[in-house]
């Protein structure tokens, strides 16, 4: 990308914390993941005022943004609230509130009144804790310089009246995106103001000998792509009755019905709605999706206001109800730029600077979520953050001295043992070809069995009540629940030579009862012939197992899951064929696999009381199922032996009754899971908070390197 892609649409934080010059300065942020910055030429240009004051930086790092990025507003909420939009509320430019019957834009009154916004802004934290705070944003009739001037006119203020924390916002880059693209030569002069503006602000501090006690924080509101009218996809080619709907057009498509209380009318039902969207063209340039359909790393469906049909746009592409009646001008479109598509692809993202004397010394850190912000502008201003999204602690690396020092969370509920292996008076309705060796096959689950292999990162910690057994095999590991008649989680190691074979034909339909599990609280073979929709699934692969015997192990029921067969499809692919090539690449890997059940889409853990209000029956249906692979960072290392920073990749697969999200799911699965995996990574924090458990409590690092593992995305895009 060009230049745009590093310092675009910049919100600058400064923070002073010389108690002895009693002085604070802040200039605030936005919504982005951080990663790694490489277009030197760019990055000189908008270091270039800052390090002639000689200041103590780090390198620039790109930080994601939360989705969607499409608003003015919205934007800077993630950084300086710690909130993503499904929790502050601010969730569009244009949105309506079914609560309030009202709704909210940016040109209207509307927007003026509180009800709206929610969360609390790092300045508004401030004063309620006895900091004042100055904020400079949106002014867009002010010149930048006089914008400048004025912060450091509240600099020289008394002490009773000067602010400790300042905030300001350059709205020019967004517009000169918008209107000349990303890659236009002539972005370099907005830049170039935006550097000379940076010149006067570092040029004041140090005029006022504040440069070396100041703390800077630089970060942008999101990035930009090519995007011209010309590219728009319009669903009036998709469908008749565009006029039953109201679409928020652009670079993602929100759609609810314009009479919702209609009932003749197809649109007040999303679901059925959908159907009329999905893969109807060849060269379709959107995806429709439910909310709660959404990949998890989005949190976008939490909210009210957040319409039940999203239309995930390709990148460079827009979506419109239908095409204008007229151009007044022909062959003229008004923009070259946009953002607002998904937040995982590298032209989104954006950038992070950290300078002064709390910020370690040319450290380059791998990407963050910009909801991880606000805890650090508390930390540097000695605040107690009030409760978000981010996870307090995991910037700790970019500070020399951190003052909050996290703590691993003591385990909530405690494993139970896994009892005796009784001889079997139900057989549950299974069947193997196994019976002169049953007395044998069930010696072996009383077998000692050392887990390091399996748990080479300890075991995952259970953060709520329930009570739970471990089941120990030589190939696997499970924390049973009694209550899910399922596992919470399933751990087991690969090598890199991991060899994945063929079961034989007796033992394809195969499933033994578990006789250290009492039948009440197992699944039944009886049960799962008796539902025509569902069939079930191993979590541990038996065709990944190390000897006959142990293949028995992994024909347990209690290592199954119940399961959509379109869902086997992705599932079977992944253990037959992924697991091989991952681990193959990374030198082994430790994967921890479960399911996930998050029926009222909040994107937290349902409790069992939620989930009786959506299952009929005795054994509940995954919404999810997780997938957390670990590796060693250095791939000359084995993850059984890694001495070093810890690697992983993680997934949150929704478990749908159909492969509509991928359009070409009729062709071979190597054609298109992986794809959809990848559509659907996950952050391993996005994992533990839907699932209750906590990971990697026994490893060689720091906590706080924890926390940045379990924060980090796996976006797949150096691969595109």
């Amino acid at each position: 990308m060009g230049q745009l892609k590093l310092v675009r649409y910049f919100v600058l934080s400064l923070f002073c914390l010389d108690r002895e010059f009693t002085r604070r300065l802040s200039y605030n942020g936005t919504e982005n993941r951080m990663r790694p910055v490489c277009d030197k030429e760019a990055l000189n240009a908008a270091k270039r005022d800052v390090e002639k004051l000689e200041m103590k930086s780090m390198p620039a790092t790109v930080q994601m943004t939360a989705w969607p990025k499409e608003t003015a507003v919205r934007i800077l909420r993630p950084s300086v609230k710690g909130l993503y939009p499904e929790s502050h509320g601010i969730v569009g430019n244009s949105m309506y509130d079914p609560s309030f019957d009202a709704l909210f834009m940016l040109r209207g009154k509307e927007k003026l009144n509180h009800r709206w916004w929610g969360g609390q802004p790092i300045w508004i934290t401030s004063v309620e804790q006895g900091v004042k705070a100055g904020t400079f944003f949106w002014p867009v009739t002010i010149p930048l310089e006089r914008r400048v001037l004025t912060m450091l006119q509240w600099l020289s203020l008394p002490d009773a009246e000067r602010p400790y924390v300042y905030a300001m916002h350059s709205e020019q880059t967004d517009a000169y995106g918008h209107k000349l693209g990303p890659e236009s030569p002539e972005i370099s002069n907005p830049l170039k103001e935006i550097d000379r503006v940076t010149g006067q602000l570092m040029d004041g501090l140090k005029q006022m000998n504040l440069h070396r006690c100041v703390n800077i924080i630089m970060v942008g509101d999101h990035g930009m792509e090519e995007a011209h009218c010309d590219r728009t996809e319009f669903l009036s080619s998709y469908m008749s009755n565009v006029d039953d709907i109201i679409l928020i057009p652009g670079s993602l498509g929100r759609i609810r019905a314009r009479f919702p209380n209609n009932s003749k009318c197809m649109w007040a039902k999303s679901i059925e709605a959908t159907i009329f969207l999905i893969c109807k063209k060849p060269d379709q340039h959107f995806k429709p999706y439910l909310k709660q359909q959404l990949p998890k790393r989005l949190h976008y469906a939490n909210n009210r206001r957040i319409e039940e049909i999203h239309l995930m746009v390709e990148r460079k592409w827009h979506v419109a109800r239908k095409p204008p009646e007229g151009k007044r001008h022909p062959g003229k479109c008004g923009f070259s730029g946009d953002h607002g598509y998904d937040n995982k692809i590298n032209s989104m993202q954006t950038i992070f600077f950290g300078y002064g004397p709390m910020f370690k010394f040319k450290t380059k850190i791998p990407p963050f979520e910009n909801i991880e912000l606000y805890n650090v502008m508390c930390d540097l201003l000695g605040l107690k953050p009030v409760p978000n999204n981010g996870t307090h602690g995991s910037l700790n690396h970019l500070l020399r001295n951190p003052v909050y020092k996290p703590s691993m969370p003591e385990e909530v509920s405690k494993p139970t043992s896994s009892g005796t292996v009784n001889a079997i008076t139900d057989d549950l309705g299974c069947t193997c070809d196994e019976k002169n060796k049953v007395e044998e096959l069930n010696l072996r689950l009383r077998q000692v069995i050392d887990d390091s292999k399996n748990l080479p990162y300890g075991r995952p910690a259970v953060m709520f009540q329930t009570k739970y057994t471990i089941l120990h095999h030589s190939d696997y590991i499970s924390g049973y629940s009694e209550a899910l008649l399922m596992p919470l989680w399933t751990s087991y190691t690969v090598s890199k030579q991991v060899d994945v074979t063929v079961l034989p034909e007796a033992l394809n339909t195969c499933l033994r009862p578990d006789a250290r599990v009492p039948p009440p609280s197992s699944q039944s073979c009886t049960s799962y012939r008796a539902n025509k929709q569902n069939s079930y699934e191993f979590l541990y692969p038996p065709q990944l197992s190390s000897s006959t015997d142990a293949t028995y192990d992994a024909l347990l029921i209690t290592n199954t899951v119940p399961m959509y067969p379109a869902f086997k499809r992705v599932w079977t692919y992944f253990q037959k064929t992924l697991i091989k090539k991952y681990a193959s690449e990374r030198n082994g890997l430790n994967m921890v696999v479960g399911p996930i059940f998050d029926y009222d889409f909040d994107g937290l853990r349902d409790t069992e009381e939620k989930m009786k209000q959506y299952v009929s029956n005795s054994i509940p249906i995954p919404t999810h199922f997780f997938i957390v692979a670990t590796s060693c960072l250095d791939y000359t290392q084995t993850v059984d032996s890694c001495t070093g920073p810890l690697s992983v990749f993680s997934f949150i697969l929704p478990h749908r009754a159909d492969n509509d999200e991928s359009c070409n799911s009729w062709d071979d699965e190597s054609k298109w899971v992986e794809d959809l995996m990848k559509m659907h990574t996950a952050r391993v924090r996005d994992v533990e908070i839907l699932t209750g458990l906590d990971f990697y409590r026994r490893t060689s690092q720091s906590y706080t390197d924890i926390l940045s593992l379990k924060t980090y995305l796996h976006t797949y895009e150096s691969e595109i």
